[in-house]
């Protein structure tokens, strides 16, 4: 009997210490799913913010894409109107150029009929006295009443001469007059497409040019091959703006005269200290970048010495005329509009 109680106890025991295994591997078992389930929430919660996050990203980006949508319509209604504007422009220049043609070739052919006239003037008035001496030869009486009658006629002439010499005068002045203001309109136009052609034009043939401002990647290029990775952007910024400084002061003037093209004209002087260290120390690609913008602001701008904005012609490496501006810009807006209707 004490046996079997013993055998029974022992049974209990392996039971117990079986049932506390199994536990703990459930608690274990448990812990690991507690643990998966706070990555998981963790991860839940991460993908939730991001979600978040992306969602304000895209309203963001979506009033960014409407407020450029509403800014490219602005500048095409505006692009659309100053074209408009250049073309009123231009067909009114055209208009003044194709009148003051007949006028010109009258006044020219005033001008020759005048002096012709003034010639035959000259020539009356050496027969006038030749007629004066022979006259003298006749008696006193003769002699005073043909020359009277003669000058009377000349006078008359003389005056007529005058009241035309003077209408003359006045049409040439008209027309002096109209070819200012029409000059001067042109001008106005020029200098209105400057300043709005960078907002109307991608990369095409006629652009805006800073004539006088120093060109960078002549400098960009020496200092990629001096310097390190680290610095040679620096230096070379610091380099072009020291440049640009010494070309914008008046006091240097590294210029000279030279007869060429059949006349004289103000030349680089290659001779100048200056030019001499850039062209050794620098090497000739910045050279010939710092002679451009010299001989660019002694045309354009010898005074200021400063850089001016000009219509050019980047195709040709020339000024641009206001005309080749104009159809630039209708032909780019021609392009666009194949565009707007494949759209």
């Amino acid at each position: 009997m004490e046996n079997d109680i013993s055998e029974e106890i022992r049974k209990a025991r392996r039971l117990a210490i079986s049932l506390a295994k199994e536990v703990d591997f459930k608690n274990q078992k448990l812990w690991e799913l507690e643990r998966k389930c706070d990555e998981t929430s963790a991860t839940l919660e991460r993908m939730v913010a991001e979600k978040n996050k992306l969602h304000q990203s895209y309203e963001k980006e979506m009033k960014k894409a409407q407020f450029i949508e509403l800014q490219n319509r602005k500048l095409k209604h505006d692009f659309e109107c100053e074209t408009r504007k250049m073309q009123l422009i231009e067909l009114e220049n055209e208009r003044l150029k194709q009148d003051l043609v007949p006028q010109r070739k009258e006044l020219e052919q005033r001008i020759k009929k005048l002096e012709k006239e003034e010639a035959q003037n000259d020539l009356e008035r050496r027969n006038l006295l030749v007629e004066k001496q022979k006259l003298k030869a006749l008696t006193p009486l003769q002699s005073d009443c043909g020359v009277t009658i003669q000058i009377d006629d000349l006078k008359k002439k003389l005056v007529d001469k005058d009241d035309e010499l003077n209408d003359m005068e006045a049409l040439n002045q008209a027309l002096i007059l109209r070819e200012h203001m029409s000059n001067h309109e042109l001008q106005d136009a020029r200098k209105e497409l400057i300043s709005v052609l960078p907002n109307l034009l991608d990369a095409t043939t006629i652009r805006v040019k800073r004539m006088g401002e120093v060109h960078q990647k002549p400098f960009q290029d020496v200092c990629l091959q001096k310097f390190s990775l680290e610095e040679w952007e620096v230096r070379s910024v610091e380099l072009s703006s020291l440049w640009q400084e010494k070309v914008n002061n008046p006091s240097w003037q590294p210029f000279m005269k030279a007869f060429k093209n059949g006349k004289w004209q103000e030349v680089i002087n290659e001779d100048d200290s200056k030019l001499k260290e850039l062209r050794s120390q620098w090497g000739e690609a910045v050279y010939s970048a710092v002679v451009d913008s010299l001989l660019e602001i002694n045309e354009y701008n010898p005074s200021g010495r400063y850089a001016v904005s000009e219509l050019w012609n980047f195709k040709q490496g020339r000024k641009a005329s206001l005309k080749e501006a104009i159809q630039c810009i209708i032909q780019q807006l021609k392009n666009v509009k194949p565009l707007k209707r494949r759209r």
